[in-house]
């Protein structure tokens, strides 16, 4: 006789006051709790004086955080688990907690209300077109932050991708040139042109000139999915801003990208995308929700899609590979010699 399982309510509850958790994650890397443990200051009494609150209120926080298994404690000392101490402690060459903090509150409002924000009307605008091109300090803000989440990143595309056999890489939507950046450092014949709206180029130009990459990496104004693409290059990215176009402009930016690349050239495709049959991944899932939350025209494709999107435009040796478990997909495609 088959049994049947006990149903209850606590996977329903978690998801419905997930809130909780992302305030409190948020919360503590905005005191910087994390970057003093680092430090040495471990204690509930020192953490209290360091960061100028009651004991108590420590207290909570740190119970919260062991059990989020943000912490570990041994006798009355904590310590943090491998995971916050890479990517949340400040100074660290993978910190993202200014990424974090300012995503997760430039957001947490979007989501209180998902059933209205499924009946409003689209905005007129692409999301990355109305935060980057028409506000110069969010550009700014946008632009620093996502060079400290991302710059990894690009160091991993840069030791994953075979970059030596090109010689001018052409990154739309490149933004802080956290990918041009990499890949021009461990390729010293290769010379990059980071494409995007004139307000992200203005702080990319920095980036490139503390890199000190300023003789081979060059900035061009632009908007990938409404402007034509300089010639030339041999090799043409979209990485992680992919997601913001609708379907009839990602097929026709595809199209794009393959017409101006060299022939013999690649097109790389990196972004969260959905598996083919749509039944996740979670991140890449929610992320799609992110749209309706902002009333915005984009979506997260499938490597099948873009797949087909490169076949009409001409693409062979089409390569999908997973960049990031469980979120980001590279997909590769040729221009035929």
């Amino acid at each position: 006789m088959t049994e049947t399982k006990k149903l209850n309510t606590q996977r329903l509850t978690e998801m419905a006051f997930s809130y909780k958790q992302a305030g409190t994650l948020v919360g503590v890397a905005e005191l910087d709790l994390f970057s003093k443990i680092d430090e040495g200051v471990t204690t509930v009494p020192a953490l209290a004086k360091t960061l100028d609150l009651s004991e108590d209120v420590v207290d909570k926080l740190l119970i919260a955080c062991m059990a989020q298994g943000l912490l570990e404690k041994e006798g009355d000392t904590y310590r943090n688990v491998p995971d916050v101490e890479r990517y949340l402690v400040k100074g660290k060459p993978a910190y993202y907690g200014e990424y974090l903090i300012q995503q997760a509150k430039m957001e947490y409002d979007q989501w209180k209300d998902m059933a209205a924000a499924c009946r409003r009307p689209l905005q007129p605008k692409g999301m990355y077109q109305a935060l980057m091109r028409d506000d110069p300090e969010m550009a700014r803000n946008v632009t620093v932050t996502g060079y400290n989440a991302s710059i990894s990143a690009g160091y991993k595309m840069a030791r994953e991708f075979d970059f030596s056999p090109y010689s001018l890489y052409l990154d739309l939507g490149g933004g802080s040139g956290c990918y041009s950046i990499p890949a021009c450092e461990s390729n010293p014949n290769l010379r990059a042109i980071v494409f995007d709206f004139p307000n992200v180029i203005a702080v990319t130009k920095e980036f490139i000139e503390k890199a000190g990459l300023s003789d081979r990496i060059t900035t061009m104004p632009g908007d990938f999915v409404e402007d034509e693409l300089p010639s030339g290059a041999d090799v043409i990215s979209i990485i992680g801003n992919f997601h913001g176009t609708t379907r009839d402009e990602a097929e026709a930016v595809i199209q794009k990208a393959f017409d101006a690349v060299a022939p013999g050239g690649a097109v790389i495709i990196s972004d969260h995308m959905l598996k083919d049959d749509k039944t996740g991944p979670i991140e890449s899932a929610l992320f799609n929700m992110f749209f309706v939350a902002n009333s915005s025209r984009g979506y997260i494709k499938t490597p099948g899609e873009v797949r087909k999107f490169m076949k009409k435009a001409g693409g062979v040796d089409i390569e999908i590979s997973e960049f990031i478990p469980g979120s980001v997909t590279r997909v590769v495609g040729r221009k035929p010699k």
